[in-house]
């Protein structure tokens, strides 16, 4: 059983999978409050299924610079405890995986809100792998950069201008098994843009 944790964005996303068989799940837009809600929520996620996982998946960005921190370090710390690996995914992968579930022959981009104004968008094949690396735009950048006849799909697609959204839903860890076949991540941030605070 995986239990798979998302914090990297302003959604929080927690489900216990055996399979493709959701266990348990809680998912909600929470914005800034992930430091807060995480430990209770993942508390009675546990409860209600009554099982320890076996393994734990983590969003590992792109994404905020608090929010990944607190899933990577809650992830590896019930890793440790539990004795059970700890791998991570991109949040934009887990974004595509169901859209290109439902729309096998699209070409996709990926959107997600990046704060400052900006967006992250990173261009994903059908078989969740992708092509170049993720950046961070504006809504007129990410329309100017995107390649003609490519869809968008994710949270922050509505923002750019003339574009064709197939979707905008946030990363949500029920459907993190969709992932059979993306690479794998080492449990680090992957950070695009810097953090909003800087050390004294």
């Amino acid at each position: 059983m995986a239990l798979v944790i998302d914090t990297a964005l302003a959604a929080q996303s927690l489900a216990l999978l055996d399979g493709a068989t959701v266990v348990a799940a809680r998912h909600g837009v929470i914005g800034r409050g992930h430091a807060e809600a995480l430990m209770p929520a993942l508390a009675a996620l546990l409860d209600e299924a009554g099982a320890t996982p076996d393994r734990i998946l983590v969003d590992v960005g792109p994404g905020s610079f608090t929010g990944l921190r607190i899933g990577i370090a809650a992830a590896r710390a019930l890793g440790l405890a539990w004795d059970v690996p700890v791998t991570g995914y991109a949040s934009l992968t887990l974004i595509a995986a169901p859209v290109f579930a439902a729309h096998p022959d699209t070409r996709l981009a990926v959107v997600a809100e990046a704060g400052r104004g900006l967006l992250y968008v990173q261009l994903m094949d059908r078989d969740l792998v992708a092509e170049g690396e993720p950046l961070a735009l504006d809504a007129a950048g990410v329309a100017a950069w995107l390649p003609a006849g490519v869809a968008l799909a994710g949270p922050g697609a509505a923002r750019v201008p003339g574009a064709r959204v197939l979707a905008d839903a946030w990363p949500d860890a029920r459907d993190a098994h969709l992932l059979v076949g993306a690479a794998a991540l080492p449990p680090v941030p992957l950070y695009i843009s810097a953090p909003d605070a800087v050390a004294a």
